[in-house]
Formats: C-alpha cells, structure tokens, sequence
C-alpha cells in the first residue's frame, strides 16, 4: 500500500507538471548535455566508490525566472571489496522547477528540485544481478556561465531514491552545456 502511494504522488506530480509545459513558450526552450563525478552518501557510499554521472536535459521558461526541467540521467558505480557487488547502474528522470536568481555578475545561479523515477541495477561480483524501480527526489544549486550562444553550467544535486526502509543517496557533480 505504501508504495502505491509514493506511485500515485509521483504520477499526480508528472501529470501537474507536463499541464503546466503546455502553457510554456517552447521558442525559448533550452536542451543541455552534463557530465562529472558522482560522490555516493550513506549506506550506498560504504558499498559502492566513486563514480560518473551523465545526463541531459530539456528547460522550458514558465513564469518570470521559474523553468519546468526535465532530466535523464545515469550513473555507474564500482563496488568496494567485501560488499559481493560489482558495480551500480542508476537511470532515471526528474522533472525539476528551476528558480534563476538576479545577479549583475557574468555567474548566474539557480536552484533546483524535482521528483522522478530511477531503475537501479546491482551487478553481484558472482555474476547475479537485480533492479527495481523507485520514487526519487533531488534538490541542488547551479551556476551558468555564457559562452556564446549557449551556456555552460555547473551544477552540485542531492539525489535520494527511495527504497523499501531506506534510500540511495548520492551527490551528482556535472559540467555542462545548455544550447
């Protein structure tokens, strides 16, 4: 029952947000590309190093200086000696509000947050494997830089996806560029 209600949220957000896309101005859409390392925290950090964190994303402008993101992402990580696990695969997607603040400064920062699913996969060090699909949520700051016509950014997410009695956590750190 639990899960059907994290389920049920998570799809009532979605469909909230993809009605509010609609009333977006798709001519000043933004599609960016993100790469980095991925630091992971808690439980998931005593099993697993440190890995890289690929992704991409679309941002549409709502209202003043909130945007509609959504983001695709994947993560992989090698399993430390004694744990039995070879390495972690995530893949997912948040739809994330983006709040840009004012500055006169070249850096322009943002902050984020949104909800989302993510698979994992846990590859066992005997050959096994397994995966289930979860409620994720993140939250992170940004800085956009101009470059030309497009921007590059770099970007610091707390990402937790929620498991039966706990959640992996992670911390995303990416580079990347918005055209």
């Amino acid at each position: 029952m639990h899960r059907f209600v994290r389920t049920s949220v998570a799809a009532a957000s979605l469909l909230l947000a993809s009605a509010t896309v609609s009333q977006a101005q798709m001519a000043e859409s933004r599609f960016g590309a993100k790469a980095g390392i991925a630091l992971p925290m808690g439980d998931f950090g005593d099993a697993v190093g440190l890995g890289f964190h690929l992704g991409g994303h679309l941002a549409l402008p709502l209202q003043g200086k909130l945007a509609l993101r959504f983001d695709v992402d994947y993560g992989r990580y090698s399993g430390e000696d004694g744990f039995g696990i070879d390495n972690v695969s995530l893949l997912g997607g948040v739809a994330n509000l983006v709040y840009r603040m004012e500055t006169s400064s070249e850096l322009k920062p943002y902050i984020l947050g949104g909800v989302g699913f993510y698979n994992t996969t846990i590859e066992g060090t005997g050959g096994g494997s397994a995966d289930e699909s979860n409620l994720a949520f993140n939250a992170g700051i940004g800085y956009d830089f101009k470059f030309g016509n497009s921007n590059l950014f770099t970007e610091l997410r707390f990402l937790s996806i929620q498991t039966d009695g706990s959640s992996t956590t992670t911390l995303p750190i990416v580079i990347g560029l918005r055209f």
